[in-house]
Order: structure tokens, then C-alpha cells, then sequence
């Protein structure tokens, strides 16, 4: 069970969240926690990123800045997944009722000519691409008043070169793979979206996304309160990601269902520098089990793994164009180790477990009483119904 300690500093974070942004003006500090300071105090701005490095990674690299996000399937016929060992983020969060799951995967350092599968997107995988500025690549998405990803792109003037909808068309970089049965065999050329389609201002000029860049040390990147070699978690029956931590190489290889990932083109072990696990309210629209609702700005609890270490802290995001902050229970900004990062986006009233060097196992909560969430009345037609609406 969660330790009372983890709780009650959890139940300090979410009372100083109840406050007004007016009280948020200054850190305000209760024990050892802080609260995360407003904007407006311009307590974290925009990481610098040194000459050579990577911003999504941390990683030796020279380049032009060029964030892609692209929405990946992860349904059992979409496994093993083409060229995500190639990606710098990966997101996981759900899509539709009690438990199945998508990634949003943010490639920059590398642009495969071979990804996929590419499938929809909901309106929190909208809000990722505005938190990175860049163009997004999906397969259709929901249009349902309440939820569409469409009225989104109009109310927060995402403009139509940013958008790689295969459902709108193909745009030269999009096509179906004959290696799969649809709808697990649409794939994208990144390389060429890069080099021949990306998008551009009104005088020509190769448009530049906002840096969001994380923070990244070899050396001084953020300790642990406790040490953590295995995290498990539990979304479904059959989405079932966990990590194992490399001593050895430093990362945590990641395994699904119990089974070791490896990526479906390359063969590469999917691996992760970093674990941040966002705790997110989630609520279902109407309490329909395919419209989910993950709030992703605000603030909330975070929980974050690197170098077999764990760290409890909290994130922060004003707004959905601005970056997402995570912070240790000191107010301080993470540093991550150079990398990929993988981002576990759960419910507030999810739990997972990690398991420390000795052995001992943590189950891990939010830390506060939640609602559960509710599914409403769970149709798996709505699965083929989404498919065949994909195609």
C-alpha cells in the first residue's frame, strides 16, 4: 500500500493546488514540499539547450530542430510496432474505456522513413502536439461534439499544413503497408514529411517550433528518495507495460504482457533513460467508454525513474501551448538523464507498482482520496466501430 508518508505530503501538494493562481504568485513551501510556482514568476522559462546536444534527448546531435508527433496504435494486431525504438518520447495514455491505450511518439534526433502503425487520435493526444509545437501525424480521430479533435484544431488555430491526417488524404508521406490487414498497416515517411513537407510561414521560411526542451545531465541529473528496478502497471488484460532496470547499461528495458519489447523493424530493444508516470484526471464524455478526457494542463502528481531511482514530485502546465513541468518534492525542476523518455499518463485514481533493489514492492496511488473513474456502460462494438472508421 501506498507509505503515509508518500500520502500525506500528496494530500500538502493537492490542498496548495486548490488555491488561486493569485496565491501561487511566490513557491509556497509546506514541509518538503513546495507548491509549483505560477508562470508568472518566471521561476522555469525555457531550458537552454547546449551546442551538440539534443533537446528531446539530452543526447550528442547536430541538427535543425524538428519535433514530429505521431500517433501509434497499440492494439495486439499492431504489435511489434515499426521503429519506436527511434523515437525520443513516447507517450502511453488511454483511449477507450476500461483500459486500451495508444502512444504519441515525439521523434526529433531520427526521422525513420518506416513508422507506424499510424492510427486516430482523441483530444489529449491534440493536446500533446500543442505542448511541442510541431506537426502531427494521425489516421482520422473523433468528431463528436464534446470531443472532436477537429473543433480543437479550429479553437486553438492549428493550422491545416500541421495536420497529417490520413483520413484527409496521404500528403505524399502517408501509406499502407501490405505486411499487416488493416487498420494496423499505415505507416509513415518521416524523413520525407521533414525534408519535402514541412511546414512553412507565409515568406517561405521553414517554420520553427517553441523549444520545450527537457532538462539533461550526464552527471547531475535528479536522485531518488529509493531505489526502483522494476515498475509494473496495469491498464487492461492485455495492456500491461512494465520496465526493468539495466544496471549495466542504465536503462530500463521495457516489457509488455511480460514479454520483452523489441521494435518491429529494427529488431532494437525498446529501452528508456527516463520513466515520468502523470497522474491526470480522466473522466469519460456522456460516460461513453470511447470518448476519454485526460486533463493535461494544471497541476497534479507525478512519479519519476531514473537511474534505478525513484522520485515522487508534481507536475505543472498553465496552458495547453506551454510546456509541462516536473518538479521533485523540493519545487525543483527535474533534470533527466540523457535519453529516451518514456511518459505513463494514468488516471488519478490509478495505481502501479515499483519494486525497490531489496526486493520490497511499493503499490503507488496519487496519494489523496479519488473518485474511481467511470466508464459508463462498456460496448466493445465500439472497438470495431473505431476501426472501421480508421480505415
Amino acid at each position: 500500500m501506498t507509505s503515509k508518508f508518500l500520502r500525506t505530503l500528496a494530500v500538502l501538494l493537492i490542498a496548495a493546488m486548490m488555491l488561486s493562481a493569485t496565491a501561487f504568485a511566490a513557491p509556497m513551501t509546506y514541509n518538503q514540499l513546495t507548491v509549483p510556482a505560477a508562470y508568472t514568476t518566471g521561476a522555469y522559462g525555457v531550458n537552454e539547450v547546449p551546442e551538440g546536444k539534443s533537446p528531446t534527448t539530452g543526447l550528442d546531435w547536430e541538427g535543425e530542430y524538428r519535433p514530429v508527433l505521431v500517433q501509434i496504435s497499440n492494439s495486439d494486431g499492431a504489435r511489434p510496432h515499426w521503429n519506436m525504438s527511434e523515437a525520443d518520447i513516447v507517450y502511453e495514455s488511454l483511449l477507450w474505456g476500461p483500459g486500451h491505450t495508444r502512444y504519441s511518439c515525439l521523434f526529433n534526433d531520427n526521422h525513420p522513413e518506416f513508422v507506424g502503425a499510424v492510427r486516430s487520435a482523441r483530444l489529449h493526444h491534440c493536446q500533446l502536439r500543442q505542448e511541442w509545437d510541431c506537426p502531427f501525424v494521425f489516421y482520422g480521430g473523433q468528431d463528436l461534439s464534446g470531443t472532436s479533435i477537429y473543433d480543437f484544431f479550429k479553437d486553438n488555430n492549428v493550422p491545416t499544413s500541421m495536420r497529417f491526417d490520413g483520413i484527409k488524404g496521404n500528403y505524399g508521406v502517408l501509406s499502407r503497408t501490405k505486411d499487416r490487414i488493416s487498420p494496423h498497416n499505415a505507416v509513415v515517411n518521416l524523413k520525407k514529411l521533414v525534408e519535402e513537407k514541412w511546414p512553412t510561414n507565409d515568406d517561405g521560411t521553414p517554420y520553427e517550433p517553441v523549444s520545450h526542451a527537457f532538462k539533461f545531465s550526464d552527471t547531475d541529473y535528479t536522485r531518488g528518495y529509493d531505489s526502483a528496478v522494476k515498475m509494473a502497471f496495469s491498464y487492461a488484460d492485455d495492456y500491461k507495460p512494465s520496465y526493468v532496470y539495466d544496471v549495466d547499461a542504465g536503462v530500463y528495458n521495457r516489457y509488455y504482457n511480460g514479454q520483452q519489447m523489441f521494435d518491429g523493424y529494427t529488431n532494437k530493444p525498446i529501452v528508456a533513460s527516463n520513466v515520468i508516470v502523470q497522474y491526470c484526471e480522466t473522466y469519460f464524455y456522456g460516460g461513453i467508454s470511447s470518448r476519454p478526457v485526460v486533463e493535461l494542463t494544471g497541476s497534479g502528481v507525478c512519479d519519476v525513474f531514473i537511474g534505478g531511482e525513484h522520485i515522487r514530485g508534481s507536475w505543472s502546465r498553465k496552458a495547453v501551448g506551454d510546456r509541462t513541468i516536473f518538479m521533485d518534492l523540493n519545487g525543483e525542476e527535474v533534470t533527466f538523464k540523457p535519453g529516451k523518455t518514456f511518459v505513463q499518463i494514468i488516471a488519478s485514481s490509478d495505481t502501479f507498482t515499483y519494486t525497490e533493489g531489496t526486493g520490497k514492492e511499493h503499490e503507488v496511488d496519487v496519494g489523496y482520496e479519488v473518485k474511481a473513474v467511470d466508464y459508463g456502460e462498456v460496448d466493445a462494438s465500439e472497438l470495431d466501430n473505431m476501426a472501421s472508421g480508421e480505415k
